[in-house]
């Protein structure tokens, strides 16, 4: 059992304890039992989905409400479920009702009532990583951007390895949904977080896809006027048949010539005498000989390839469900025109049927539709995986560890020194109340519901014992009164600045050594006249 170092009370303990806290708290994260919950903690949280996981896992809970100061409610099951499941949006709701505010602050990062997702003041969120990542392409890319690798690590608390240039290529170009993967297989899980939040896998596959597809031709549609042309071009030329899903081009060209030269409106051209549709429509992207005829009369022609580069280029974001598509309505023409597919009343929601569908069941619409075309047109598309698991943002589990450390050795000072416990957690406790939001008074209220804030304030404003019997709106206007007096503001937002705060805590040390002192003499049987004259005049 780890007991804290503690020589002496007041100011003098508080500044020893403030010289040595960070050796003395590392002393007792060392510990068996503290590391043993601390690590369980890291490993497991990714797994909790629900309140019923975190309420089951005893260690896990220990740790969660230990961080933010309620560990004394770890067998009030039914109430912090309650807490828990909280809808936050909802002003009725049993967390936004409690006059002690660190119940709010527990569901609110946790978050698992409502629509809200797990968030900690200071973490950036795992969805806002990811956007900033989202235009970053190759590993590379992300290697080539100082400035944004080291505030994505940063991010991760992964700023250590900024140098460890391999190691991270390792990092960056693992799938983390493949168990044998390089991060995968790391025992720390913030590396498979920053795999999945880079997402290579997904970006590899977006690049063969139409997206890819598109950047690709960007520059070269308009010069792509002959099939000679595109031949000239192989690895477009690549692109184009698997787009189609159609076998790779042949060392003998004369067939695939013979397709792309096609004249469309002959039913005996090589295109259209195929039993495969994907070939005709292959040629209509290109339009080698529509081209060559419009020209011939002195016409300009576009084609299909062009119009559908045309359109991709004006979007700026990409595809993460068909809706994306389907919503933009020219970009939805445009592609259903690049595929050859009929235009209808119903095509909109055929397309949306085809994209929607399970690529793994046999028997989805996409797999078993006799329509070649159709099954190029959904392959074409790569959507991520649906997200149905709670994300943590990057940092979430070692914050929260953090936090539960701070306040156990705190709890552990405070077995011998309730004040100098009071003293440690002021700021963070006064600073709970102001993040809470409400005015003034709903402030000052979340002050008179914290034993340790009430403590704190009825103290550094010498304030009778029975000052707590008096009705709640009188004790309400002391505060505020005093705090005005004393110190010229009673915004507890500017009390918790660095010009009050550290004079609040001089203050209550002061008084309650002073307090402890008077006990002393009156248990002693001394004159408590000595100490009335101190605590009268000790603090001006």
């Amino acid at each position: 059992m780890f007991t804290p170092s503690i020589m002496g009370s007041g100011l003098v303990g508080y500044t020893f304890l403030a010289r040595t806290r960070a050796d003395q708290q590392a002393a007792m994260a060392r510990t068996p039992v503290i590391a043993r919950e601390a690590s369980a903690f890291v490993a497991g949280l990714k797994d909790v989905q629900t309140v019923d996981q975190l309420m089951e896992n005893r260690t896990l809970l220990k740790v969660a409400l230990g961080a933010f100061g309620l560990g004394e409610d770890i067998d009030n099951r039914a109430f912090i479920r309650k807490v828990l499941s909280s809808d936050l949006a909802d002003e009725r709701s049993l967390a936004n009702r409690l006059a002690d505010k660190r119940y709010l602050a527990f569901a609110r990062a946790f978050a698992f009532g409502g629509s809200g997702t797990p968030a900690l003041a200071g973490l950036t969120p795992a969805d806002s990583v990811a956007d900033d990542l989202a235009a970053v392409r190759t590993v590379d890319d992300l290697m080539a951007d100082p400035a944004l690798l080291r505030a994505t690590l940063q991010s991760f608390g992964l700023e250590k390895d900024i140098g460890n240039t391999y190691f991270l290529r390792q990092v960056l170009g693992s799938d983390p949904a493949d168990p044998a993967s390089f991060a995968a297989r790391l025992s720390d899980p913030r590396y498979a977080e920053l795999a999945a939040a880079f997402g290579l896998a997904d970006k590899q596959r977006e690049a063969a896809g139409i997206r890819g597809f598109a950047d690709a031709f960007a520059d070269a549609a308009e010069g792509l006027k002959t099939a000679d042309d595109l031949f000239a071009a192989p690895d477009l030329l690549q692109r184009a048949l698997r787009i189609f899903g159609l076998p790779d081009a042949p060392e003998d060209t004369d067939f695939l010539r013979g397709v792309l030269e096609s004249d469309l409106d002959d039913p005996a051209s090589p295109a259209n005498a195929q039993e495969d549709p994907r070939y005709a429509a292959l040629a209509r992207v290109f339009g080698f000989a529509e081209r060559a005829a419009a020209e011939a009369a002195g016409e300009v022609f576009t084609s299909r390839l062009e119009s559908f580069v045309a359109k991709m280029s004006e979007r700026d974001t990409g595809f993460t469900r068909p809706k994306d598509l389907l919503d933009d309505i020219g970009l939805s023409l445009a592609v259903f025109d690049f595929f050859d597919l009929p235009v209808g009343s119903e095509s909109f929601a055929f397309a949306h049927r085809v994209l929607a569908s399970d690529r793994d069941s046999p028997t989805s619409l996409a797999n078993v539709h006799p329509d070649p075309r159709v099954k190029a047109f959904a392959d074409a598309f790569v959507f991520p995986p649906t997200e149905t698991r709670r994300v943590y943002p990057p940092g979430f589990a070692e914050k929260v560890v953090q936090s539960y450390l701070d306040r156990e050795f705190e709890a552990r000072v405070g077995e011998t020194d309730p004040a100098l416990r009071i003293a440690l957690s002021l700021p963070r406790d006064l600073a709970q109340v102001i993040d809470s939001g409400g005015g003034a008074n709903s402030r000052w209220f979340g002050v008179m519901a914290s034993r340790p804030l009430r403590a704190v304030f009825e103290a550094v404003f010498n304030l009778p014992e029975s000052f707590g019997t008096l009705e709640i709106d009188r004790q309400l206007g002391v505060f505020r009164a005093r705090a005005e007096a004393m110190f010229g503001t009673s915004d507890l937002a500017e009390l918790a600045g660095p010009d009050h705060i550290e004079d609040i805590r001089r203050r209550y040390l002061v008084q309650s050594s002073l307090a402890q002192s008077k006990a002393a003499l009156v248990g002693s049987g001394t004159g408590g006249s000595v100490v009335s004259a101190l605590l009268a005049g000790a603090i001006r």
